[in-house]
């Protein structure tokens, strides 16, 4: 498993079915912090190589290609992203959790009430109370959330609703790693630029 090989969030010190869709080893959608992709990148190559010993220097020749280039991404998309850094913003699902970590923005809500149990009513008029005292400034879902609830919430608040693809593929612009994390960042920033 993928998430093993990083530091997990939001790790249950109880797990209780009636919290919702906890996962007991913690939130396993590490693939939105491009650290979380080196370390899982080194480990494949290492685990095909050991699989395919004739074919070692091509698994660890492709690794360190990919290292050096996404490295330079990272750089890149850090720089391009520091404006967000402690920016608010409600989520739909905890789908996000590690690039919003990443990018130290900060979660204010959540559409759901717990993870995996669609929004309610009135756990969405507790959110709309809550966010008139501390208001934020983007609602984010993936492609497959339903739109109804932040679409709800945007018209109530005036807070711009987005989709972010999530993962590769999750858009027409999202081909690859590097497009994907690409898109994630423009669309971002573009909230704030639409916003001011």
């Amino acid at each position: 498993m993928a998430s093993h090989l990083v530091t997990m969030l939001e790790v249950p010190v109880v797990i209780d079915r009636s919290m919702g869709d906890i996962h007991p080893e913690g939130n396993p959608h590490v693939h939105l912090n491009p650290y979380n992709l080196m370390t899982v990148g080194e480990t494949l190559a290492d685990r095909l190589s050991g699989i395919d010993p004739e074919n070692a220097s091509f698994y660890k020749d492709n690794y360190r290609d990919f290292s050096s280039r996404f490295r330079v991404a990272i750089s890149r998309w850090e720089s391009e992203g520091a404006t967000l850094k402690g920016k608010p913003v409600v989520v739909h699902h905890q789908s996000f959790v590690y690039l919003i970590d990443w990018l130290g923005m900060k979660r204010v809500g959540t559409l759901e009430p717990k993870p995996g149990i669609p929004p309610t009513t009135s756990h969405l008029k507790n959110l709309l109370r809550k966010l008139r005292s501390s208001p934020a400034d983007v609602i984010i879902r993936t492609p497959y959330d339903p739109d109804d609830a932040s679409e709800w919430l945007s018209e109530k608040t005036g807070t711009r609703a987005i989709v972010l693809p999530y993962t590769v593929g999750g858009d027409e612009q999202s081909g690859d790693l590097f497009a994907l994390f690409d898109r994630t960042i423009a669309l971002l920033k573009e909230t704030y630029r639409v916003n001011r």
